[in-house]
């Protein structure tokens, strides 16, 4: 496999990781925020979704 980076952690680059993985690559993701989510954790308002 190869080596791939995949430029943030929301739900799109997230899947790319798994199937690049699953594929046999060696996958590094980055991520500029505190924590993994992208627009599911930073994207929707704290009414509408509960994040833990």
């Amino acid at each position: 496999g190869k080596k791939v980076a995949v430029v943030g952690s929301g739900p799109a680059g997230l899947a790319a990781a798994q199937q690049l993985t699953r594929a046999g690559h060696h996958v590094v993701v980055f991520e500029r925020a505190d924590r993994i989510g992208g627009l599911l954790r930073y994207g929707i308002p704290e009414f509408k979704m509960e994040k833990r």
